[in-house]
């Protein structure tokens, strides 16, 4: 487990499962958790974004997890999220899966922007 990251791989495998699907491949969620190494919480939300969002590894819930799993890394960071931020986090998950929104910088100022207003 990447205990830096406060989530692992298995634990955002469970959340998945909650809404049905099952991980596809767990390549694109390694790789995510090790570019993230280091890096700020938004950084790391964009990792996981990426690889959930865009790079499809769940078979079904990817929106779901993607929003799950953001919301507890800033929750367990002692980012705290008002109802507004919230609804920004999911238009954002929307938009870059929609979009196809590849480029990791671009999806952290969304991810910063949606939790903060800034």
């Amino acid at each position: 487990m990447n205990s830096e990251y406060i989530i692992d791989k298995n634990q955002i495998r469970l959340i998945n499962e909650m809404y049905g699907g099952y991980l596809r491949s767990d390549a694109e969620i390694e790789t995510a958790l090790y570019l993230g190494k280091g890096k700020s919480v938004y950084r790391k939300i964009a990792c996981l974004w990426k690889a959930i969002l865009v790079g499809h590894s769940f078979t079904d819930g990817n929106k779901r997890t993607a929003l799950i799993v953001a919301l507890a890394l800033l929750e367990k960071s002692g980012i705290r999220l008002g109802d507004k931020s919230k609804e920004n986090m999911v238009s954002e998950v929307t938009k870059i899966a929609k979009e196809n929104i590849t480029d990791v910088s671009r999806i952290e100022r969304l991810v910063r922007y949606a939790a903060t207003g800034n």
